[in-house]
């Protein structure tokens, strides 16, 4: 229970009747008689005051959230009682995962009434959280007291990669727009290598297109035109061990990481191909074979939103073994992984030809800007040199790396973290046209 400055009010105003007995000779039983008085009031406001069983309340709305996403949580407060309420809210989260706006909601409700209460938060953590009770603070009839209790309302929100990025991707999508420099993600007609019609030759066309017995029998040189090969397998491979530990910009690889594995597997899936997904460290922890629709799409949901990095070094043969073994098809594989020093490298490249041999991979990686940043700094002191030296020697070993593996036609692009899903989008779009860049 606590007090309300109505009563600190209250207890000053007997110094005036204090004044007064003194004129009688009878203040010390005055000041007992009013602060008994004074007393008895609070103890008879903090009874007549309600408790949680007048009280209803329910969290509304979804409970998926998106990460480093402004998120709504909405509190419906129903007021049981005869009289107006006065409350205080406070909601108990894991503070620690996530960051709070308005965290102590205020509000009059009528008698009888419903009312809305809501707070924001910003999530900083995939995975599934309690929010557990609602504390209240409700103020007396009397407006002497503040009574405290909490209402029991355990209900388990789980944070998804950022589901706003997929919801823009998919209108970007159904509107036909480009995402980058033109480039059409829908059907290119005349791309690819599934058969899609016949049409008469125009300069400039590819004379390997041509059809050699359509064009004997109309007298005229026809081609054959292709559109790019539906139902294709695209996996997308997540390598949660230290390469992912890191932050860029203050986000975490791995969370970047998954939003644009999420996108990707949506664009794919719209596309009309196939999308699967594997996540490996040590060993394979989860993998989901190629497929589409709704109940794939969930599945690769949940496959998502709670994984997340150690500080081990990922096992690359038996990931890769794994996916020689599940997958007999010839497939594109996204391969989302980090090096950041040429032995790791290296025991990459030793292990990549179990799948680059009969599957199209794509290595794709985020820039360290840190190191960057460290490669340009100008030399004031003995310090100064040996780091820049020490950054210019990881961005010359990381390059020459990704020379190694693009002569070896393996893809390995390295890009900023603000442009990794244009980017791999893109690339799944070239890969797709045959229009490599």
């Amino acid at each position: 229970m606590g007090i309300t400055n109505r009563f600190v009010y209250l207890l000053c105003g007997g110094i005036i009747f204090l004044i007064l007995a003194l004129f009688l000779n009878n203040s010390f039983t005055v000041f007992i008689i009013y602060n008994l008085t004074c007393a008895a009031l609070l103890i008879i406001d903090y009874f007549i005051t309600i408790d949680d069983k007048l009280i209803s309340m329910e969290r509304s709305g979804i409970n998926k959230l998106s990460i480093y996403e402004k998120e709504a949580i909405v509190i419906i407060v129903y007021n049981k009682s005869n009289y107006k309420l006065y409350l205080e809210l406070k909601d108990e989260i894991p503070d620690f995962y996530f960051q709070i706006e308005n965290k102590i909601m205020k509000g009059e409700i009528k008698s009888k009434e419903k009312k809305t209460f809501e707070y924001y938060i910003v999530p900083t953590k995939r995975g599934a959280f309690i929010f557990k009770d609602i504390h209240v603070k409700c103020r007396g009839r009397l407006k002497l007291c503040t009574k405290i209790f909490k209402v029991k309302i355990n209900q388990e929100y789980k944070v998804y990669p950022n589901m706003k990025n997929l919801r823009k991707y998919k209108l970007n999508m159904c509107n036909n727009r480009s995402l980058k420099q033109g480039q059409n993600i829908l059907k290119t007609i005349g791309k690819g290598t599934s058969f899609e019609s016949l049409r008469e030759y125009v300069p400039f066309d590819e004379y390997r297109k041509i059809n050699w017995k359509a064009t004997a029998r109309e007298n005229k040189p026809i081609i054959n035109q292709y559109e790019p090969e539906k139902n294709q397998h695209i996996h997308i491979l997540i390598d949660t061990g230290r390469a992912m530990s890191y932050t860029v910009r203050g986000y975490r690889k791995l969370d970047l990481v998954v939003n644009t594995a999420l996108v990707l597997s949506d664009v794919v899936n719209q596309n009309g191909d196939k999308s699967g997904l594997m996540v490996f460290n040590t060993k394979v922890d989860n993998m989901i074979m190629p497929g589409k629709g709704t109940v794939h799409r969930g599945k690769i949901m949940d496959a998502l939103y709670h994984i997340d990095n150690t500080n081990k070094t990922s096992n690359y043969d038996d990931a890769f073994y794994y996916l020689k073994k599940k997958e007999r098809h010839r497939s594109i594989v996204f391969f989302f992984t980090d090096f950041s020093t040429l032995e790791e490298a290296e025991s990459l490249l030793k292990v990549l030809p179990i799948i680059s041999k009969n599957n199209l991979v794509i290595i794709i990686l985020i820039k360290n800007e840190s190191i960057e940043v460290i490669s340009s700094l100008k030399i004031r002191t003995e310090e100064d040199l040996f780091n820049k030296g020490v950054a210019l020697e990881i961005l010359n070993e990381r390059c020459k790396i990704m020379k190694i593996l693009n002569r070896k036609g393996i893809f390995c692009i390295e890009c900023a973290p603000e442009q990794l899903e244009y980017t791999v989008i893109n690339k799944y779009i070239q890969v797709k046209t045959r229009t490599y860049l």
